[in-house]
Parts: structure tokens; sequence; C-alpha cells
């Protein structure tokens, strides 16, 4: 990779497992929990799951991701009140995912089993690289491209929330 962005997802030792997006300085991006905040397996969740909402360093909202449905597993990008991206679930192992971002760009992000670096793709030639670790809480990202990074790097915290917390 030529040109890119290196960042951390990092995820707290939390029971509702909250984290942040940090630069390669250490410095937060920005923040992101769950709303209402409650543990990744409560039974409460069987009924409406949590909302993703990710915060900018003066806690204020930028972006929501909401379940839009059950199964096959789908997650709307909210901002403003409106949808800007989905996240679909592609795999019943949990290891691919599909994300649709306000430009129209489509990735597909791919977690192959037993191994510790993931990679994605879009239909526009960009590509985004993960390495696990050294703890699962930290994924290491290499982001190749340009444009606004808020939504791709959003949804590969949720993604990592969701591996750390179900998979």
């Amino acid at each position: 990779m030529d040109r890119g962005l290196k960042v951390y997802s990092l995820i707290e030792f939390d029971p509702d497992a909250p984290g942040a997006i940090v630069n390669e300085e250490g410095v937060s991006q920005w923040r992101f929990r769950t709303e209402p905040r409650r543990l990744a397996w409560s039974l409460r969740n069987l009924i409406r799951k949590p909302e993703f909402v990710v915060f900018d360093s003066d806690g204020c909202e930028l972006l929501r991701i909401r379940r839009e449905r059950r199964l096959p597993p789908r997650f709307e990008m909210v901002q403003d009140s409106r949808i800007v991206g989905r996240i679909a679930l592609c795999s019943v192992f949990r290891n691919k995912y599909s994300i649709t971002l306000p430009d129209h760009t489509t990735w597909l992000f791919r977690m192959p089993l037993f191994t510790v670096v993931f990679r994605g793709e879009s239909d526009k030639g960009s590509e985004v690289w993960v390495f696990v670790g050294p703890p699962k809480v930290q994924w290491n990202i290499l982001l190749a491209g340009e444009g606004d990074r808020l939504y791709i790097l959003s949804a590969l915290a949720f993604i990592h929330r969701e591996r750390w917390c179900y998979g």
C-alpha cells in the first residue's frame, strides 16, 4: 500500500464493550458505544438490539448503526435521521460482510477463519487490511485510498465489536 491511513480500533474490557478509533499517535479520533448500554448477551437484545453509536472527541454523535432486520442480519448506518449506508452479514460463519456507503461504494470485507489478517476491497478498487492484536480487542487497520473515512472506519469498528462480543 503506497498511501493510506493507519488507525486502531480498540475495545475496552468492559461488559458493554465500548471503544475508540485512534490514530498512529494514540489520539482518539472517534469513540463508540451502544445505546442503551447493556451486556452483549442480555436477553433484552432478542427484543431490540442496542444501537452502535459513534461520537467525536467532543461527545457529539456522528453516526448510528441500528439493526434493520434480524434474518438475514442487516444494519442501517444513520446520520442526522437519514440512512446513509448499510451493513449486511453475508455468511453463516459470521466472517463476510458487505458495506454500502453514501457515495454508493460497496465494500466486501472478509475475515477468513483461523487467521488474524483480514482484507476488504471496494468496487472502486480501494483496499483495507486488518491485523488483529496482539490482544483480540485491538484491530490494526490500514486503509488505502482517499475520501471520507468516517463511514468505512465506523463500519469496521462495528464489525470488530460484533466479532468480539459474538464471534
